[in-house]
């Protein structure tokens, strides 16, 4: 019988803020001058730029003299040289898989082959967030997440196997089957998303499902991908009877970059923290008109370098990701890992301009949420035949909702003041039937905006 986890350490746990910084330096100063010997596209994005990797003496010589790539790099490399581009630094007989990113942004989706080292790497990282999250060798996991070309499905089917717990591939299953199925089995663990999560927990109390009497033994729930309120993180809190937890990944960093400590997701009152894996990590959160690190506290572009990787090493990639940055002073667990701020995390890209108004639709979420009888939403964006923006919002009411035929009437009355008070735009609510809205399992994407058809996508296909 396994006794031990195979990979996850815990002595760089155990490490001083300097020795985290000093070894940070080795493996950049390392991995800066492989690039610049080894690998052709980042010779040139080096040279272009004027920097040379004998110029980093420290991690401020890195800030402030290496040059940020972005996604429109990657894939104006994969075009030159199909399929990999000149990134590629491992052989083919050495490629293990080929994951994709989504192309949720539509411009369109980077490949990132990865070795078994870099697998096994990366199955060690989510080790660190099973042990912060309570997981035990044996523990039932349900793995709810698509097994497909992106990283987070994959890797954490090989961390579920490296930590020595059971896994219940269910992300085929409906969301009824899925629950009979944990009726059946009860888990000690889940991975989801917190719209599905939501979905999840109204289908349990239709089932009459109390996860208190049916699942003893939950120690955590992961809700991952998507911004949440701490309204909806107690609530949640509430009905599963267990802390939810969450992390952050990214196909250009590690599949499990960042994740909360064992204070979870929210804590007194307020937001919890992810912590980096700073060990394999180096990343910045930057204001994106100077390009100068914000300070503790505040938002900024979340950049990237892996330290680690081996087939397609990145440095200094800007994610597009808003993120709050948080020093590891912030969190009294004693890890030396700086982080982000939980539940926060937005795309930049998703921002829409309506009415010459910034709408971020986490805060659209936060508004539509806080009237608990909506179950879901679906929104457009749209020119209408006067040449009007108009902003249609389709809502389903949760099943059982306990309204009276006045009440529901006026309920896209209060949506919409509701709205307008949080966003500062009128937008136009309908309510529809059950079953009309678009439900997600992994990425939410609630909105589509109709303004942008005529927007130059790139899809790419290998040759």
């Amino acid at each position: 019988m396994r006794t031990e986890v195979r990979y996850y350490n815990p002595s760089v746990e155990r490490l001083s803020r300097q020795e985290v910084e000093g070894l940070q330096l080795r493996r950049l100063r390392a991995l800066l001058e492989r690039l610049e010997r080894e690998c052709p596209f980042y010779r040139r994005h080096f040279e272009a730029h004027g920097f040379k990797a004998e110029q980093v003496r420290s991690l401020q010589d890195f800030t402030s003299r290496a040059p940020f790539m972005g996604k429109q790099d990657l894939l104006q490399d994969q075009r030159e040289r199909p399929p990999y581009g000149a990134r590629l630094m491992a052989s083919g007989t050495a490629i293990a898989f080929t994951l994709m990113t989504s192309g949720t942004t539509g411009i369109g989706q980077e490949l990132h082959p990865i070795t078994w080292p870099d697998l096994e790497q990366f199955a060690d990282s989510w080790c660190y967030k099973l042990c912060w999250d309570g997981v035990r060798h044996g523990d039932r996991v349900y793995h709810m997440w698509p097994i497909a070309m992106q990283g987070a499905g994959v890797s954490f089917m090989r961390a579920i196997q490296t930590y020595g717990a059971t896994s219940f591939l269910v992300p085929a299953l409906d969301v009824q089957r899925k629950l009979e199925t944990m009726r059946r089995f009860p888990p000690n663990y889940f991975v989801t998303v917190p719209a599905y999560l939501t979905r999840m927990t109204v289908v349990a109390q239709q089932m009459g499902i109390d996860p208190r009497r049916d699942f003893p033994d939950l120690r955590a729930v992961d809700a991952t991908t998507q911004a949440y309120t701490l309204d909806w993180a107690r609530e949640m809190e509430d009905f599963w009877g267990v802390r939810v937890v969450e992390m952050f990944g990214a196909h250009q960093g590690l599949p499990a970059v960042m994740a909360t400590c064992e204070h979870g997701a929210q804590r007194d009152g307020g937001r919890g923290m992810m912590h980096a894996l700073e060990h394999r990590l180096f990343f910045e959160v930057i204001d994106r008109e100077t390009g100068r690190h914000v300070r503790p506290g505040e938002e900024g572009e979340l950049v990237v370098t892996s330290l680690t990787r081996e087939a397609t090493p990145i440095v200094r990639f800007r994610m597009d990701d808003r993120v709050v940055y948080l020093p590891h002073t912030a969190c009294d667990c004693g890890r030396p890992f700086a982080g982000i701020q939980s539940g926060t995390v937005a795309r930049y890209d998703d921002m829409l301009k309506i009415k010459g108004t910034n709408v971020w639709p986490e805060a659209v979420d936060a508004a539509v949420f806080s009237l608990r009888e909506v179950d879901d939403y679906n929104a457009r964006v749209f020119i209408d035949a006067e040449g009007r923006e108009i902003v249609e919002v389709k809502y389903e009411l949760k099943p059982g909702a306990a309204l009276s035929p006045e009440d529901r009437a006026a309920l896209p009355d209060r949506l919409q003041a509701a709205v307008r008070n949080k966003v500062g735009v009128t937008m136009h609510f309908v309510e529809v039937p059950s079953g009309t809205v678009q439900r997600f399992e992994f990425k939410t994407r609630r909105w589509t905006d109709e303004r942008r058809a005529g927007r130059q996508v790139e899809k790419y296909l290998a040759r």
